[in-house]
């Protein structure tokens, strides 16, 4: 049975990707933990942003391409996710969707932003726009979508555009737990913005798939700030470098 939608925009998408699909008394639950490996003395703060999500394996074909169509996915058009501007941030700072979908920025800050993206698949320019107004981007196709403000260097956000309902974001303690998986063989992809992606391949049974723990390795991450949206450095003339 389908629940209804959460009133937050996250949440009502969250539960419009999660609980879509029938779920067949086979589909089990894929669980596991997820570390990241940093460099001595640091400690790891923001396993919340990481992304881990399952695709048909090559060769294999997803049940759910085999339901009747009022058993899918609802029209990915018609789906509203929220990342907002709160503080020089963007919060949050991760926000998984459908392929296809439309994110809205809404800025809660006493002062104005300007969100764009460069990112191929995904450009877009909003403008510049104060407090209490938000404004639209959708993303048309699978990826991983950086975005950034044009006024402020260090404010920066992903929106992760699947083509699959099986994800889930680690808690803090890295732990997650993907429900409602059909059997079949998957990819699963681990992904962390300060990382190289992982991705292996597994087969999971009626029951789902547990134990399924991974490391990321960020030692050689650095921060870099962005260019802004001519492709140019932040100046005190062009921009606020925080």
């Amino acid at each position: 049975m389908i629940r209804r939608a959460a009133p937050a925009a996250g949440v009502a998408l969250g539960a419009a990707v999660l609980l879509a699909f029938a779920r067949g008394p086979r589909a089990g639950a894929v669980t596991g933990q997820l570390t990241i490996l940093e460099r001595p003395g640091e400690r790891t703060t923001d396993l919340e942003n990481a992304v881990v999500y399952l695709e048909p394996a090559r060769g294999a074909r997803a049940r759910e391409e085999r339901q009747p169509l009022d058993q899918r996915l609802p029209d990915p058009d018609s789906l509203h996710s929220q990342i907002a501007m709160q503080g020089r941030q963007f919060v949050p700072r991760v926000r998984v969707v459908p392929a296809g979908s439309w994110v809205d920025f809404p800025n809660q800050d006493s002062f104005s932003h300007n969100i764009f993206s460069s990112a191929s698949g995904a450009s877009f320019d909003l403008g510049l726009y104060g407090k209490g107004k938000s404004r639209p981007a959708k993303f048309r196709k699978a990826g991983t979508f950086p975005i950034f403000c044009n006024i402020h260097a260090r404010m920066t956000a992903y929106v992760v555009a699947l083509n699959s309902p099986h994800y889930a974001q680690p808690a803090a303690d890295g732990r997650f737990s993907i429900a409602g998986v059909p059997p079949g063989r998957y990819t699963v992809h681990f992904w962390h913005e300060r990382a190289p992606e992982q991705t292996r391949e597994i087969t999971v049974g009626p029951s789902g798939a547990t134990s399924l723990d991974a490391q990321l390795d960020a030692r050689g991450y650095k921060w870099v700030a962005h260019k802004n949206k001519f492709g140019q450095e932040y100046s005190s003339a062009g921009g606020e470098r925080y």
